[in-house]
């Protein structure tokens, strides 16, 4: 933060408006503007103009004596003005200020009425806003910020305790300070209050306890009012809500059943006719009862069929067992035993022939979809080549590159190598990405679209190679098992077809040949009776499905129709009884609303009273009426004493709050102070150690040598004798609050009472700075200014002729200790002082015509040589 522009207008003897613009920094440094002029020409009222519009009130510290003092007051040949206006732009890009403005203007004005105010960026604010915004940035309003004429030697003649607001403000803790000030005047103000307070209590008191007696004998009858009003409301509101509630409640059944009764009625209407149409369409039954007969009969046949094989079979076995042909009756059973797996085979590979099937549809879709994704990959191939003859080099060898790919993709996957395809298909993504980037520029649109078109088909081709392997495996699993079936069936023929011979051979020689072709015929009848069968079953169970669904179906739709009529009658019942029922209520509640206008009750307040809903009624009738004959036996009450004691009641209390809240305000303020003591002590004597350090570090450059310190003054040391009388006395509520006050507001937590200065110019043995020369004195001075400045800079100081008593050797010092300087602050020189004009970037010269207005005048001292050239 630094000071851009100071304007000036109507203040002191600059009656017309002048600016003075002041250079920015540059690699770091601010640099220094000097300001000369003669003597009496107005130098020293730019400084009094800039510490006036930083809040200065002392009218001693800008050389006046009155407000109106600082307008210009007029001379022969001008006229007096009637307003003077001072404004400050502040450069803020650094945000030192904690506004968001990158420009401050601070702007002070004053009418020759008294009248005054401040504006920041135009608005108006109060003077604190704009001291606590200085206090902030590191501003000293009254101190180092602007060091006027006879303020350097002044600064030791002051006293300790003067002394220290210098370093209150050096340190950087005044903002602390004026927060610190600001809770301690309100602390005051609230003990100030709270004594008042506590007064007016022991004042109103007695007269409270009178006026308490005096009303003790209506509060009984204020409370049994209180009862009798609010049992009364819960009583009838109870009542009234209730029986309004139980009536509202009846119609809403009765509309609602009404509504569901013709919403029913409609449905069932739906569901005669429903009923009708299915039972038409359910009449004939012809070709179920010839399949179900047809059906018995084969049933019956096969039956029979297998009754007489079975006793073939065991004649043949008891032939065989007495003839000791034992191996013919295991034979018999093994050629059973081998004829029921082979039907079981017959039908298991049936049903996998199907499925069979099945998957070579699906295998052969998916080929042609294959086929569609190749072809639609050629074409794209053959586009993607016509782009590469127009392409440049780079994305021709892309594209290049990615019909090859193309080519890899068609070859792998002819080995079906799922891992392989993969690869590939991320190459492409990867040079498309490429071609596409390289590519945009020129080709744009085709080749977003053709890079979609490209994604899309890889990534289908991906999905589809994934499904074609899985039918694929699935196809060749079910056909190895169709193989695996097939041997199975033929190793059983095999098996049957030699048992049948060794079973001939044996019949032969046992005689049963023709019980053998007996039984044979038999089975090739069961056969055909089974397959007979099976279709019989099919269409019968076919049919029998159908005439399942239409019988579920009516059964359905009569015992919906028993259902809704009966709810129907339901229905109509409730709304005979809801009739009934809402007469009743009616009757009820006209009778309660005219005993309510009986005893003089708020019917629409009780209407809307939420009652309590655990009320006794009986018992809250019997306590009305008991009520109402107290209330009667008590009488009325005096209006006058009944008004004052509820007015002086409520002052008591009014003023008891009053009391609690300062109670607690104080003991808020006094946590604040407490908090805003320890930081400034923090503060301080952090920064007080780096202003020591370097006061001693700018003495020794001024002088060449020697010694200096500050030294804190701490409180004990100037209070020794506080508080030692009266110790023993009791003292009173005031005392102990002025006690307190003037604890607070003489020393803050540094428990600093003043600073002392030790200097000791090289050579002397000088200890107090009282035995110094004027010229060290002002050195001295300068040194621990500059230490201030180096240790917390403000963001601008105005110097106005501090070196006036150096001579020119310590002068040439003190502007290369400023110079040195600008790179943490900038410099505003008001001088005589050659040196200090030789190290000036800028250079404005005031002088005073005849008039007795100051004028301005500015030399940018870097360009002079460019000027004598």
């Amino acid at each position: 933060m630094y000071l851009e522009k100071l304007e000036i207008q109507g203040f002191k003897s600059f009656a017309n408006k002048n600016v003075l613009i002041f250079p920015g920094k540059v690699d770091g440094r601010a640099g220094v503007t000097s300001i000369v002029g003669p003597n009496g020409s107005g130098k020293s009222n730019i400084a009094d103009a800039v510490r006036w519009a930083l809040g200065e009130q002392s009218m001693k510290t800008l050389r006046g004596k009155k407000s109106e003092d600082i307008i210009f007051s007029g001379s022969d040949k001008k006229s007096k003005l009637g307003m003077a206006e001072v404004s400050l732009f502040l450069n803020n890009e650094d945000h030192k200020a904690p506004l968001e403005y990158d420009q401050i203007i601070i702007t002070r004005r004053l009418f020759r009425d008294g009248e005054s105010e401040y504006l920041l960026n135009g608005n108006r604010v109060r003077l604190l806003d704009i001291q606590m915004l200085l206090a902030k940035a590191n501003f000293g309003q009254k101190t180092y910020s602007v060091i006027g004429q006879g303020m350097v030697e002044n600064f030791l003649n002051t006293s300790l305790a003067e002394r220290k607001e210098f370093f209150d403000e050096a340190t950087g803790v005044k903002q602390y300070q004026i927060k610190r000030e600001d809770s301690l005047n309100k602390l005051k103000l609230s003990l100030e209050n709270l004594s008042q307070s506590q007064m007016l209590l022991a004042e109103i008191e007695p007269r409270l306890k009178v006026l308490t007696r005096q009303v003790a004998r209506f509060e009984k009858k204020e409370e049994l009012q209180i009862e009798f009003n609010d049992l009364a409301l819960n009583y009838y509101g109870r009542l009234w809500q209730d029986l309004n509630k139980k009536l509202d409640e009846t119609n809403t059944v009765f509309l609602e059943a009404d509504s569901a009764k013709r919403d029913k009625v409609k449905k069932l209407q739906a569901l005669e006719k429903e009923l009708s149409t299915l039972e038409r369409q359910n009449s004939g039954s012809a070709d179920f009862s010839a399949w179900q007969k047809r059906l018995g009969d084969l049933q019956r046949e096969k039956d029979a069929l297998t009754g007489q094989i079975a006793k073939l079979d065991a004649w043949l076995e008891v032939q065989l067992e007495g003839q000791g042909k034992f191996d013919l009756s295991f034979l018999n059973n093994k050629q059973r035993e081998l004829t029921e797996d082979k039907n079981k085979l017959e039908s298991e590979t049936k049903s996998l022939a199907a499925e069979i099937v099945s998957e070579q549809k699906k295998f052969t879709a998916l080929e042609q979809d294959k086929k569609d994704l190749t072809d639609k990959l050629i074409k794209l191939n053959q586009e993607l080549s016509a782009l590469g003859h127009k392409a440049p080099a780079s994305e021709a060898a892309i594209k290049e590159k990615l019909t090859a790919l193309i080519a890899k993709l068609e070859a792998a996957e002819v080995h079906q190598d799922l891992n392989e395809v993969r690869k590939i298909l991320a190459q492409i993504k990867h040079e498309l990405k490429d071609l596409v980037g390289d590519s945009l520029a020129e080709s744009g649109q085709t080749l977003l679209e053709f890079q979609a078109e490209i994604s899309e088909t890889t990534a289908k081709r991906e999905l589809l190679f994934e499904d074609f392997n899985e039918v694929k495996l699935n196809l060749k699993t079910k056909e190895e098992r169709q193989k695996l079936l097939a041997g199975r069936l033929r190793q059983i023929s095999d098996e049957l077809d030699s048992i049948n011979k060794k079973l001939k051979q044996q019949q032969t020689q046992v005689g049963s040949a023709d019980k053998q072709k007996e039984r044979q015929a038999l089975e090739e009848k069961l056969t055909e009776i089974n397959v007979q069968l099976a279709e019989a079953g099919e269409q019968f169970s076919s049919l029998q499905q159908t005439q399942e669904a239409k019988r579920a179906d009516i059964f359905l739709l009569q015992k919906n129709l028993q259902l809704l009529q009966a709810e129907v009658n339901q229905l109509d019942n409730r709304l005979n009884q809801g009739k009934v029922e809402a007469v009743r209520h009616e009757t009820r509640l006209e009778d309660l609303e005219k005993e309510i206008r009986e005893n003089e009750l708020d019917l629409s307040a009780l209407k809307t009273f939420k009652a309590s809903g655990d009320l006794a009624l009986d018992e809250a009738y019997e306590r009305i009426k008991q009520l109402k004959r107290q209330l009667e036996s008590i009488g009325s009450i005096d209006a006058e004493v009944e008004k004052e004691y509820a007015e002086t009641k409520t002052r008591f209390e009014f003023i008891s709050t009053q009391v609690n809240d300062l109670t607690a305000t104080i003991e808020s303020l006094e946590e604040i102070i407490a908090e805003l003591d320890t930081i400034i002590k923090a503060r301080f004597d952090e920064e007080f150690k780096i202003i020591e350090n370097k006061f001693g570090e700018y003495f020794k450059i001024l002088f060449n040598g020697g010694s200096a310190k500050i030294i804190k003054v701490m409180a004990e040391e100037m209070d020794q004798t506080d508080g030692e009388s009266g110790e023993a006395q009791e003292l009173s509520f005031k005392d102990k609050v002025m006690k307190k006050l003037k604890a607070l507001s003489r020393h803050d937590s540094v428990g600093l009472a003043g600073v002392d200065i030790v200097a000791t110019p090289p050579g002397k043995k000088i200890q107090t700075v009282t035995m110094l020369s004027g010229g060290e004195r002002a050195l001295t001075a300068i040194a621990l200014i500059c230490a201030i400045i180096s240790a917390n800079p403000s963001p601008f100081v105005v110097l106005d002729e501090v070196d006036a008593a150096l001579d020119e050797a310590n002068s040439e010092r003190l502007a290369k200790i400023l110079d040195d300087l600008s790179h943490k602050t900038q410099f505003i020189a008001i001088t005589h002082n050659r040196a200090m004009m030789r190290r000036a970037t800028v250079l404005y010269g005031i002088t005073m015509g005849d008039d007795s207005v100051s004028k301005l005048l500015s030399v940018k001292l870097e360009e002079i040589p460019q000027t004598n050239k």
